[in-house]
């Protein structure tokens, strides 16, 4: 496109000549020969640095908020408004408005948004309608698939899988909305057929401050919304429905959309879904009362953006939700092994409480857990209280450490966990080593008992002092057991 169709209308300076803008992108490291650079001031760093990359990857127009140098050969832009917001705008410009051609769905919440999207591509897919795929785990459009880098890309790369899903056909993309995408701008202007709101527990307060903003930060999506869905057996969704009328799912309150006669059990589970549209039963093979809600939630999008649940629900059987979701770790050894994402003091709870629906009689429920260095220290403590109250063995590790001194953390954690547990060895153990813990774990480990490690999911690497190094816990897990079976 070229550069004065791109700004028309956009409150910027511009001097150089009129170019030919291929992509755009914030990221200097992406820049391609015909790309815009935008130099956005972030936290740390600002992006005024890397522009002198950028032009040598061959940048053909620069933005940015304070104007920098750049030669006559360039065109150079200065944003005269919100350089995030600007920066959505000329993105969502460039990639030709996909989401106005696509059936988008948002989902955002503490819980189960990466689950609830990946079920919604699925189910879609099942069905044999194309759907895309942001999120925090994978990004995709049509058959192509990437591993993602965070929750929500920046609005660039955000609009760009939009733009691959409309030329690879697809109908519709789920979309995992971050509290700080929406903060932030990542989705500006973005138009959802759906949004979706699955529940609010604590997380994020080292950048919200408050619950209370926390959830004004999720609530920016019912703007962006045709229709929104909540879920009405949350507090705070409640107060969301109280609020204004919105579409609900629930289990165990009347809803718009409820999953009745709820059988769960541990190869599956059963419920009725009832709904205006009618009523269908659902044979599902994920595990756990929160997939029930996760299911539940993308059938019902699914449902009020146009698509039959007539096809949807026959597609339920064969969904496998999301990687690092209450995942089986199988080598062949008597004991269950799984991992799981959960990193809130609620999400935990839940999980334990899965875990104890899972656990045969006379098993003891082991939980390996830690806290993510550099973020909300208030919740490490009632982190540590959900694994005491649930666990009959506790492994208190590390999660992402970060910056922070790993010992610090466990400090910061351990007084959540009652004082007569800790000094019981044989429950409580403590190492800041999360490799050597799972392999401690796994030795402790008797028949009939279930280790549940908790945390990092899918992530592949453990960051320790700003460091990225290679680790999973199934792969912990495999190479202490002997591989996978």
């Amino acid at each position: 496109m070229k550069l004065d169709a791109l700004i028309d209308g956009i409150a910027l300076r511009r001097s150089g000549p009129e170019v030919e803008v291929v992509d755009l992108t914030s990221d200097s490291r992406e820049v391609l020969a015909g790309w815009a650079f935008v130099a956005l001031q972030g936290e740390q760093v600002d992006g005024a640095a890397f522009v002198p990359q950028a032009l040598a990857q061959g940048a053909s127009a620069v933005f940015s908020a304070s104007g920098v140098n750049t030669p006559e050969t360039t065109a150079n832009c200065t944003f005269l408004g919100d350089p995030r917001l600007q920066m959505a705008d000329l993105a969502r410009r460039l990639h030709g408005l996909p989401d106005e051609q696509l059936a988008l769905i948002g989902v955002t919440g503490t819980n189960g948004k990466t689950t609830t999207t990946t079920l919604i591509r699925q189910l879609l897919r099942g069905a044999g309608v194309g759907c895309g795929l942001v999120g925090t785990v994978l990004n995709a459009a049509g058959d192509r698939e990437e591993e993602a880098v965070r929750t929500t890309p920046e609005s660039p790369a955000f609009y760009r899988w939009l733009h691959r899903s409309v030329e690879a056909g697809d109908r519709a993309s789920a979309v995992e909305v971050s509290s700080h995408a929406l903060c932030l701008g990542r989705v500006h202007g973005a138009h959802f057929k759906v949004g979706v709101f699955t529940n609010l527990t604590q997380d994020h307060l080292d950048y919200h401050g408050t619950l209370e903003a926390y959830f004004e930060a999720k609530y920016r999506l019912v703007a962006q919304s045709g229709r929104f869905l909540v879920n009405a057996d949350d507090a705070w969704g409640r107060g969301l429905l109280e609020r204004e009328g919105h579409v609900s799912y629930a289990v165990d309150r009347p809803a718009c959309y409820r999953a009745h006669g709820l059988e769960l059990g541990p190869t599956g589970t059963r419920f009725t879904l009832h709904s205006a549209k009618g009523s269908w039963e659902v044979h599902s093979p994920l595990l756990g009362r929160f997939n029930v809600y996760n299911l539940l939630a993308a059938l019902a999008a699914c449902a009020e953006a146009g698509f039959d649940l007539d096809g949807l629900v026959p597609a339920v059987p064969k969904v496998t939700g999301a990687p690092g979701r209450l995942e089986r770790v199988d080598c062949g050894q008597p004991f269950g092994v799984m991992v799981d994402y959960a990193h809130t003091p609620d999400a935990l709870e839940k999980l334990l409480s899965e875990g104890r629906r899972l656990l045969p009689p006379g098993g003891r429920l082991h939980v390996l857990f830690g806290c993510g260095g550099d973020r909300d220290r208030a919740k490490r403590p009632l982190m540590a209280a959900a694994v005491a109250a649930g666990a009959d063995v506790l492994w208190h590790t590390s999660d992402n450490p970060r910056s922070e001194e790993p010992e610090r953390i466990l400090d910061d954690a351990a007084p959540g966990i009652p004082e007569a547990i800790r000094a019981d060895g044989a429950r409580y153990h403590r190492h800041a080593d999360r490799r050597e813990s799972v392999r401690r774990a796994l030795a402790d480990c008797r028949p009939g008992d279930l280790l549940l490690l908790a945390g990092k999911g899918h992530e592949p690497y453990q960051e320790i002092c700003g460091v990225k190094y290679p680790y999973s816990d199934r792969s912990a897990v495999e190479a202490a057991l002997g591989g996978p079976k």
